[in-house]
């Protein structure tokens, strides 16, 4: 876990946050916050290469969703891409995007917020390629295209786990 005291701070009074503003039928349906995840927990828990379910819009606000790799670093889930890709381009011109992880019916993680693209070349680039190789994937400087990776900072971020000490 590479999550330092501040980090695990931000991330959970965001959790927190988000559950006081959660409406009625998702406290209910995620039985917030009973089986909610601690920032800890959660941190502990997403270790490594992870596939989510990244939300973007076209420039006609139709939706796209689809599967990319990710990891958690941080507090928050940066994504590897190119800077040439469509997703990368929506988030450049509209930034808003929604982010789902889950594990079969026992655990899932929802958050929104806005993503903030990471150039190559700048100090949190390197840290995220090292880590992105370290965990056996490749870096993105190898693809086609300007590597990029996109940190999700969510403004909401909802969790469930059936069992809540995962």
């Amino acid at each position: 876990m590479r999550e330092t005291a501040g980090d695990l701070e931000r991330l959970q009074a965001l959790i927190d946050r988000s559950i006081e503003g959660a409406g009625a039928f998702l406290r209910s349906s995620f039985q917030m916050p009973e089986h909610s995840l601690s920032a800890e927990q959660l941190a502990a828990h997403l270790q490594g290469p992870l596939t989510v379910a990244l939300a973007t819009t076209t420039a006609c606000g139709e939706p796209r969703v689809a599967p990319i790799g990710a990891l958690f670093l941080r507090g928050a889930f940066c994504l590897p891409s190119v800077a040439q890709a469509a997703r990368a381009r929506h988030l450049a011109r509209r930034p808003a995007a929604s982010l789902t992880y889950f594990e079969g019916n026992d655990l899932a993680v929802v958050a929104h917020g806005d993503v903030a693209i990471v150039p190559d070349g700048d100090p949190a680039f390197d840290e995220l390629d090292e880590l992105q190789v370290a965990a056996g994937m490749e870096s993105p400087r190898g693809w086609s295209g300007d590597a990029v990776y996109l940190r999700l900072e969510a403004d909401r971020l909802f969790t469930y786990a059936r069992d809540a000490t995962v």
